[in-house]
């Protein structure tokens, strides 16, 4: 046998055992998603029939997986998903001659220990674009979008398609920033990522995942080309998606951007991939890029070993971190590991000998951190945790962010001179989104910095007045022993606070501690209630690009007057403005009635909403329109 095919025919066994690993995790962590992934969209993208999800009219559209065998048991697994009204032969007899699906990858967390209940399946999609042309690519991003909305609208599973051409993954074109993508300013890390975490669910195997380890450009080409000369295209159960070797350091300041941006929606997740790229800055030269190593590891592996991604990550960041004496960093990382794995590891698994589940596989990870039983427990309990709780860690944790991210931009100001105009755009979309979470501003109200998008709310808030400062405690403040969650020079400030927080809710208490104020405590439930409908919620925002490549404008003001004098009936003592502006950060001042009218000339546009609010007392015909003469 040539020599360049035994390497193959060894790398293809290997990715073999592998894949089917990452299939059966799969099966474990999610056993109706997996059968919905791995057996009803294959079968429903190999043909096109009117009793399948996601048919098309159409006889255009592009079906058919290459080197997808025809799935007799998959009809057995799912006859409890739906009702096929169909015989399978009838099925079969419609698999194209010509199959132009080269193949379906998952990309991320799923079919590795961090797959949880609440993973998202993204599936890409792998086409010849050009030679199924344009007309039949949209019919096939049609098709893709109707199986997407049958899957969602059928299960609770969460299922995104990305209908990649081979080109573009080869030349690493993944197109513009979007909620689910990365862009240009991650072309080398996105197919770093793919490579390490893809699961193959029906296709051809990537032809990266056959060549030796750290082999360089020269081997992957010698291997490619021997591929096309032993192998019609159509013919060989291989696939050439590209080599990748080094991520250049001016990515990487792109990558660090955007795990901000994603902390907003999974900050666990984001502190292992941002302590990712962090290892990449700072030993490019030293070790070869995760991927590698994870298939040298795959390589070597024994038939029942299990070579977890996830696992992975964690390692290689722990082992730069303790290289840099920073164990503060590598408790945090654990923290973060465990409680994205959500492994629920308790005493009988500590004891258990088999390595059946998630618990039991994740026990020989955890030994060797000496945590204690109490302390699992805790941790355990992480849906549970009190409101305090989830601030002080969600604080540690934004704040490692927020720090290596500091590291990464000092690295890259030369990379900011000389980047491409593309680049520049991308990351800037980024980096004015970071600026509109993350930067504190005059006036601005900050948005809690999460550990997860949907925290609990106070039971019970008190509110206190002493000295010129409003303060907000969980508990009645005896005595200086109760430290306020906040303090503020005015009550709007604090109001603003907890309605763009979330922090309270329909069963939250307020009280208000007896105090010198003139502010109603009914004012201020009244206000919260109100601000709840008015304003957006912080962790809400969306990544709105039109808005972020526009100059900021105030899209939306709420005039408060007379909050902390509810009882004057004949005119405006005070004024709180509070505004959101296009990048939806969030604003609370306090403006002399006099300033009101130069205040809304600077700042209002034609399409600014403006609303106003008076207290309950002083709520007259007169206030109100005394109120619009102030800025009209």
């Amino acid at each position: 046998m040539n020599g360049i095919e035994a390497r193959i025919d060894a790398g293809r066994n290997a990715f073999a055992l592998h894949n089917g690993n990452k299939r059966r995790i799969m099966q474990m962590n999610d056993p109706l998603g997996a059968r919905v992934i791995l057996n009803l969209v294959p079968l429903c993208l190999h043909v096109n029939h009117p009793e399948l999800p996601g048919f098309m009219g159409d006889d255009d559209c592009p079906c058919g997986v290459r080197c997808m065998e025809w799935p007799e048991a998959t009809f057995k697994s799912i006859e409890s998903l739906f009702s096929l009204r169909v015989r399978p032969a009838d099925i079969e007899a419609l698999v194209p001659a010509n199959r132009e699906i080269d193949g379906l990858f998952t990309i991320g967390s799923v079919g590795s220990l961090g797959q949880t209940r609440e993973s998202d399946y993204d599936i890409w999609v792998v086409v010849d674009a050009a030679a199924i042309g344009k007309a039949r690519m949209r019919l096939l991003e049609r098709k893709l979008k109707l199986l997407q909305r049958w899957i969602t609208s059928q299960y609770i599973i969460e299922v995104h398609f990305f209908l990649m051409d081979i080109e573009d993954i080869r030349q690493n074109n993944f197109g513009m920033v979007s909620q689910e993508g990365s862009g240009s300013a991650m072309k080398n890390i996105l197919k770093e990522e793919f490579y390490r975490t893809l699961t193959l669910i029906e296709g051809r195997i990537p032809l990266w995942w056959v060549v030796p380890p750290e082999a360089g450009n020269g081997t992957y080409e010698e291997m490619s080309r021997f591929v096309k000369t032993r192998h019609k295209d159509d013919e060989t159960d291989l696939i050439d998606m590209g080599n990748i070797t080094s991520i250049p350091e001016e990515e990487l300041f792109g990558g660090a951007l955007w795990q901000m941006h994603k902390a907003l929606d999974d900050p666990l997740k984001s502190v292992l991939k941002m302590a990712l790229v962090a290892t990449y800055l700072e030993q490019s030269q030293d070790r070869p890029l995760l991927c590698e190593e994870i298939k040298r590891r795959v390589m070597d592996a024994d038939t029942d070993e299990i070579i977890d991604p996830y696992v992975e990550v964690y390692q290689r960041v722990e082992d730069y971190y303790r290289s840099q004496g920073d164990e503060k960093t590598i408790d945090l990382l654990r923290k973060c590991f465990y409680l994205k794995i959500s492994p629920n590891i308790h005493v009988n698994d500590l004891m258990s000998l088999s390595r059946h589940n998630k618990p039991t596989i994740m026990v020989d990870v955890v030994k060797k951190w000496g945590w204690s039983i109490g302390y699992l427990a805790g941790l355990n309990r992480f849906h549970e945790w009190s409101v305090d709780k989830y601030r002080a860690f969600g604080d540690e944790l934004h704040d490692y962010l927020k720090r290596t991210t500091v590291i990464l931009i000092r690295r890259s100001k030369s990379f900011l001179i000389n980047s491409q105009l593309d680049q520049d755009v991308e990351m800037e979309i980024l980096r004015r989104r970071i600026e509109a979470f993350y930067v504190s501003k005059e006036g601005k109200i900050d948005p809690e910095k999460r550990v997860k998008k949907k925290e609990p709310a106070y039971e019970e808030i008190f509110f206190s007045f002493d000295r010129g400062q409003w303060a907000i405690h969980a508990a009645y403040p005896d005595k200086g022993r109760v430290k306020p969650i906040m303090t503020a020079d005015r009550v709007a400030k604090i109001i603003a606070w907890l309605a763009y927080n979330k922090r309270v809710d329909a069963s939250t208490a307020l009280h208000m501690v007896p105090n010198a104020s003139r502010a109603a405590l009914f004012d201020i439930q009244a206000l919260l209630k109100d601000m709840n409908t008015l304003i957006p919620e912080a962790n809400s925002v969306g990544l709105d690009r039109d808005s972020l490549m526009e100059k900021k404008h105030v899209k939306q003001v709420v005039v408060i007057g007379n909050m902390e004098n509810p009882d004057q009936y004949n005119s405006i003592q005070e004024v709180d403005l509070l505004y959101v502006n296009s990048w939806n950060e969030f604003f609370c001042i306090n403006v002399p009635p006099n300033n009101l009218r130069a205040w809304m000339r600077k700042n209002r546009t034609p399409e600014t909403e403006v609303s106003i609010w008076l207290p309950r007392d002083g709520k007259s015909k007169f206030l109100v329109n005394y109120m619009y003469s102030l800025f009209f």
